[in-house]
């Protein structure tokens, strides 16, 4: 996709859900704005919470109890299960964030737990754009999000790692 195209795709998208955010956009932010928000709404909430899911991995590697682990693969497929697993260890984040297995709440159905990677997700998403009217408007794509605050050089790791991850699930597949 060229730039102009992914311009405005994005711009198409950000009109469509956050109309009043998106009139205060300017050429320039368009530009700048990353080629997830230009997703279609499963797709961007699929990379939501597999964002959450990369962010909560230290936590994940500490459920052992078969159930718990049956309930993660249920809720992000084998095939990113495996993944996500398999991946080396994660940098350190920053303190406040979930990264104990006490900080992330218990959830007893994929749809519960899905939904908490998703919001996870939203808030990493969120977190990797500048402040301002773009992150605004992205908001309003992404709905519910998670209550951590984060760097934005943090949001940006767990994206880039969450799409490395993404290329060689697929990859895997191919």
């Amino acid at each position: 996709m060229t730039e102009r195209a992914l311009r405005a795709a994005v711009a198409r998208r950000l009109l469509a859900d956050a109309p009043n955010e998106a009139r205060s956009l300017t050429w320039a932010q368009l530009d700048a704005a990353p080629a997830w928000l230009a997703l279609a709404p499963d797709d961007l909430m699929a990379l939501a919470r597999r964002c959450g899911s990369v962010l909560a991995a230290p936590a994940l590697r500490l459920w052992i109890a078969g159930p718990l682990r049956e309930l993660a693969r249920a809720t992000l497929g084998p095939a990113w299960w495996r993944a996500l697993r398999s991946a080396p260890d994660w940098p350190a984040l920053p303190a406040g964030l979930p990264t104990a297995l006490a900080d992330w709440p218990p959830q007893n159905s994929p749809d519960a737990l899905g939904q908490q990677f998703t919001e996870a997700g939203a808030a990493v998403l969120l977190a990797s754009l500048p402040h301002g009217a773009l992150r605004h408007a992205a908001s309003r794509r992404l709905g519910a999000v998670g209550a951590w605050v984060m760097p934005q050089a943090t949001a940006l790791a767990v994206l880039r790692e969450t799409l490395a991850l993404q290329e060689a699930v697929a990859e895997g597949a191919a």
